[in-house]
């Protein structure tokens, strides 16, 4: 292993924080050293003061131009992912940067654009492809042991009530706080697409969304108002694939559920993958061909997939989300040390925020079907 990867981190919030330590964890340490970071937030600075040998900027410009720094994490608000992601690998960083990677086709662009000229390594932390469930789906695709995948499903539906409360509890008679979840609707913030993009091809080679038809409502806030305005409250939308397969994706900002529901399906022409709630057993379900019993059911075997079948196709690793951000960390640091493409590139993550973005768009216009452009 050569010298650490001296990075920077650009915001420090919660998100900031799990990343200082997984990159402490067993399987990262001592790959990179933090030696800087920036917060506007006076209190956030406090907190980075306490940090060992690591160097309060006074801006973002100037957490960019901190000698020796060669990387930086954008854990700002997604407002602010695009410009600083270009500004970064520009300036001959390495980025890796928090969901969503923009909010909006143009600036997507730009990041694709930036990475190319940089040669610099842009990996877009959608940990949730790396979850072990979802790569579980992704082999049983990519490996053809279910047959061609013709659907997937997806669901990440997360009460952020809190972030609209005064001190992040109570009920209506607390006043309303402002969040940058109002700036887009759910499926823009991914966590649903990516995965059901990998479930339906493999972490390798995610299968793009060429078109999609989406709804959204606004269930519940206070007098019939959505908390979330004037983003949606829950989204669900309907995918389709240049081979013909179908996803169905569902992402809530406001849920009646308590804890939040993360789950992945894969179904391919001769066999079966769901898991319910990530984390918990799956089924498995393998055809013998189109042979029917006599009691009426296709001919095949059926087997529930644990947390050990997992793990002899997918290593077990202990950490935030089920070892995905350290998995996902891993492969961005990988990608730098031996100058490949991250699995999370700029392209690929387009093809998910994209597919984010028009979801949104046919949402708006009452579930017209929207072509979204895709890349290699």
């Amino acid at each position: 292993m050569g010298k650490a990867l001296q990075y920077g981190l650009i915001g420090y919030g919660l998100n900031a924080v799990e990343h200082i330590t997984e990159l402490e964890s067993p399987k990262l340490v001592g790959r990179t050293k933090l030696i800087a970071a920036f917060d506007p937030n006076p209190k956030a600075c406090e907190y980075i003061q306490k940090l060992d040998q690591v160097k309060v900027t006074e801006s973002f410009e100037d957490l960019l131009d901190t000698p020796g720094l060669r990387a930086i994490i954008i854990a700002s608000p997604p407002q602010f992912h695009a410009d600083q992601a270009v500004a970064a690998l520009e300036s001959g960083l390495h980025v890796y940067s928090e969901v969503p990677m923009a909010i909006n086709k143009k600036d997507v662009v730009r990041i694709i654009e930036a990475e190319e000229n940089s040669n610099k390594k842009f990996q877009l932390g959608e940990n949730y492809c790396f979850i072990p469930e979802v790569l579980y789906a992704g082999h049983l695709a990519a490996s053809g042991k279910i047959g061609p995948t013709v659907y997937s499903e997806s669901e990440y539906l997360h009460d952020v009530t809190y972030r609209w409360r005064e001190g992040s509890y109570g009920d209506e008679s607390k006043p309303r706080v402002d969040s940058w979840y109002q700036l887009f609707d759910p499926l823009m913030y991914a966590h649903s697409i990516g995965p059901a993009q990998v479930a339906l091809a493999g972490i390798e080679k995610p299968a793009p969304f060429i078109e999609v038809t989406s709804f959204t409502n606004d269930i519940g806030g206070y007098e019939g108002k959505p908390i979330s305005s004037p983003a949606k409250a829950f989204q669900v939308g309907l995918f389709r694939t240049e081979t013909g397969a179908i996803a169905k994706c569902a992402n809530a900002y406001v849920f009646a559920r308590e804890p939040t529901r993360l789950m992945i399906q894969v179904i391919g022409r001769t066999g079966t993958y769901e898991c319910y709630t990530i984390g918990k057993p799956g089924r498995l379900f393998l055809a013998k061909g189109h042979t029917i019993t006599k009691t009426r059911h296709r001919k095949g075997k059926a087997q529930i997939i644990d947390k050990s079948k997992i793990t002899e196709i997918i290593p077990f690793i202990p950490g935030h989300y089920f070892g995905a951000s350290i998995r996902i960390m891993n492969d961005w640091l990988s990608a730098i040390e031996s100058n490949k493409l991250p699995l999370i590139n700029s392209k690929i993550a387009a093809n998910f925020c994209l597919s984010g973005i028009a979801a949104s768009e046919s949402a708006r216009s009452g579930g017209k079907l929207i072509k979204i452009k895709t890349f290699d």
